[in-house]
């Protein structure tokens, strides 16, 4: 009886200690091309974040993107721009399950998030597609700006966002490494295209300890 107790306990701590780890440490990568990726900070109020923005389509012409395997309707999702290689804690923004829309019978055309653009719930759209992965957010908590995410950004290591919708990481870098291009990287706005898929997910260093929540409209809480 001792045995199947110990037994009993091990299993149940696991389990819990499964549970613990974040959504974005199970996730299964998925990395794509970034056609464009622009952070705006105010110039005129202390560079805090103003704009962040993410086009992603795939690549060659023709291919599509893999549809999350859990609907985030029913599980929702989070949203993380960072600068590769810069340590700082990097703040997930929350996208509550219950603002997400289903695009076709089922999400079978993908799925979109409606959000309001206020500090709680900074990502207006969020919109994931089989030809199209597009991001919107607006306001000082659109970015961790302006630190640690201050811009210019080291263009070698580059700049980097996820999306996590359950077990899946969607992700993206624009660096010299995926050969993007810098159109602007100074005063407050940087602005590169045409990156390709990173041959592994970017990783933000020393990342969130904290979330900004949405907590009246979440169904995750």
């Amino acid at each position: 009886m001792r045995i199947r107790r110990s037994l009993a306990g091990v299993t149940a701590a696991a389990l819990l200690g499964a549970l613990a780890v974040p959504l974005s440490a199970m996730a299964v990568d998925i990395q794509v091309p970034a056609r464009k990726y622009l952070v705006k900070q105010d110039a005129f109020d202390g560079f805090v974040g103003k704009l962040a923005t993410i086009v992603n389509k795939p690549l060659p012409k023709g291919a599509t993107f893999a549809l999350p395997a859990l609907a985030p309707t029913a599980v929702g999702g989070t949203l993380k721009f960072f600068k590769v290689g810069t340590p700082g804690v990097w703040e997930d923004l929350n996208l509550p399950a219950a603002q997400w829309i289903p695009r076709g019978p089922g999400g079978s055309r993908g799925y979109l998030y409606l959000g309001d653009g206020s500090l709680t719930d900074p990502c207006k759209i969020v919109l994931v597609k089989k030809k199209l992965i597009k991001a919107v957010c607006k306001g000082p908590n659109s970015t961790d700006s302006p630190s640690p995410y201050s811009i210019p950004i080291n263009q070698v290591l580059g700049a980097a966002w996820e999306l996590v919708i359950g077990g899946d990481k969607y992700c993206a870098e624009s660096s010299n490494t995926t050969a993007a291009e810098a159109k602007r990287n100074s005063n407050g706005l940087y602005v590169a295209i045409g990156a390709n898929a990173p041959s592994i997910c970017p990783v933000a260093i020393g990342s969130a300890s904290k979330a900004f929540l949405n907590p009246a409209q979440s169904l995750l809480q």
